[in-house]
């Protein structure tokens, strides 16, 4: 083989290497919705989001790559918009920290000025990220007020001030991107006043949802139930039961001890190149750390935490602190898959099965929850990546992605809905009171036949009374009767006697 034939080769397979990459002969598909059952909620959100029902169309040459999607959303983000005005409020936290978020007002005021979107970043995240400030002047546009959580320590203009409302009325949209998801589904479902006064939740790419979650393997919860009976391999992986889960304190087959139950596991798998995207943003949480590293390796932060070095901080694989054991026990803790049943409000849940971040195995977490759940809804898109979502155009995409599209539309849908007192939070209400009114209602009447019946038992015992009185007044004049008949009678016979007497 000549040169020439080498040089044709090579070219080929390069070109064939960046096409498949690229998912270029990919077709775009209408996003996949999963829900339990299509209520009048679910009918009014689809209704409203006339894009959940139409096809998903990434940039032509790049956008149906999930790694060219999360690459152009970290290295460019969105097109650089004018920055909105925004005002900054800080909380002193108990630990003595410093929280604060950003606050964008709507251009017009109008009914959708009620409702605020509070966004959640991802990890190490804060307001002054591009895409969230994109993503706020849209929401801003459409008429919604913004709140942007500011992580601890994200923000360059600001430093630490510890190593650790504007609106009482508002109606509240929580929405989380990437680890924000994980946030914020852990945070309502932690306990049910958080839930208070929030619409809906949207968690977008909820990376920890699944990392650290319980599985049954089948027949084992009625082992105990069949004598003489032994289960001893897993359903999901034919491997025998061999391996305590200390997490579950029962047995489990290596498999799932080692691939669901460790979250460290499924981060360093260099499937889809996930353990690449783990150590770049390994890199970023360490420019963080250095960032404040005056405060966080200080004398101070030394005494309230123990002594640590600098250098084994900064080249360790893996870093656990604040409490917690090993890396298992964190995740256990950080998971929000404890809290999902806990959940009362309607959640809007966003994945690309392209994800290169986001295990795909790991989606069918969400998806067995909003199939049992009422008024949740579950979205799965072909292609998007992690957080890009870009769409239109042949190189350059549009400027607003198809996620910030999926968030306004599915916030002015429950926005209707609530304005409409149709909202579930609304619907269970009434019922509350109906039901208060029936109870109240049946006690009235309960009342009323009970006062009925003692007053028919006063009448009864009245006109028993009087009947017994009159009987007795009978009986009464019936014997003096008879005692007048008598004394008559003895008189007769006496006037007799003396008349006799006399003669």
């Amino acid at each position: 083989m000549g040169l020439m034939g080498l040089e044709w080769m090579f070219i080929s397979v390069i070109l064939g290497a960046l096409l498949r990459l690229l998912q270029i002969f990919s077709f775009a598909e209408n996003p996949c919705l999963y829900f339990k059952n299509k209520n009048s909620f679910v009918k009014s959100i689809l209704e409203n989001c006339p894009i959940l029902t139409s096809p998903f169309k990434p940039t032509l040459l790049w956008g149906k790559s999930g790694h060219f999607q999360t690459v152009v959303h970290v290295l460019m983000g969105k097109v650089k918009p004018k920055w909105p005005d925004s005002k900054r409020f800080h909380i002193k936290m108990p630990d003595g920290a410093t929280m604060s978020y950003d606050l964008f007002d709507p251009h017009e005021e109008g009914e959708k000025a009620q409702f605020t979107l509070a966004l959640c970043p991802g990890l190490a995240n804060s307001s002054e990220c591009t895409y969230l400030r994109r993503f706020s002047g849209h929401a801003q546009q459409h008429g919604y007020r913004v709140a942007i959580l500011n992580h601890l320590g994200a923000l360059r203009s600001e430093t630490l001030t510890s190593p650790r409302g504007q609106y009482p009325h508002t109606k509240i949209i929580m929405v989380g991107f990437s680890m924000g998801g994980n946030i914020v589904t852990k945070y309502l479902g932690e306990n049910p006043t958080h839930q208070n006064d929030i619409l809906c939740g949207v968690a977008c790419v909820n990376l920890h949802n699944g990392y650290h979650n319980k599985h049954t393997v089948y027949g084992r919860g009625d082992i105990q139930k069949w004598a003489g009976f032994s289960l001893d391999r897993c359903d999901l992986h034919g491997d025998k039961l061999n391996v305590h889960c200390d997490d579950h304190q029962q047995l489990c087959c290596s498999v799932c001890v080692a691939l669901r139950h460790s979250a460290k596991n499924l981060f360093v798998q260099w499937s889809n190149l996930r353990r690449v995207y783990t150590y770049l943003m390994t890199l970023n949480m360490r420019r963080l750390l250095s960032r404040h590293k005056h405060l966080l390796f200080s004398k101070e932060a030394q005494k309230l935490f123990g002594c640590f070095k600098e250098d084994c901080v900064f080249n360790a694989t893996s870093l656990i602190r604040a409490g917690y054991k090993s890396a298992h026990d964190y995740y256990k803790d950080s998971s929000s898959a404890y809290y999902l049943n806990n959940i009362q409000v309607p959640m809007l849940f966003v994945n690309a099965l392209d994800d290169p971040v986001c295990p795909p195995d790991l989606l069918k977490y969400p998806r067995e929850y909003v199939e049992k759940t009422d008024n949740c809804i579950f979205i799965t898109t072909k292609h998007g990546g992690h957080l890009g979502f870009f769409e239109g155009g042949v190189l350059v995409p549009e400027c607003i992605t198809w996620l910030d599209r999926v968030i306004i539309e599915y916030a002015d849908g429950v926005a209707s809905v609530y304005l409409k007192g149709e909202h579930p939070s609304q619907t269970i209400a009434v019922k509350q009171v109906e039901e208060l009114s029936e109870r109240e209602i049946i006690i009235d009447n309960s009342e009323n036949d009970s006062r009925e019946v003692t007053l028919r038992k006063r009448e009864v015992n009245q006109e028993f009374t009087f009947e017994r009185a009159v009987i007795d007044k009978e009986v009464e004049d019936k014997e003096k009767r008879d005692t007048l008949k008598r004394g008559y009678s003895y008189l007769i016979v006496c006037l007799k006697y003396l008349a006799k007497y006399i003669c």
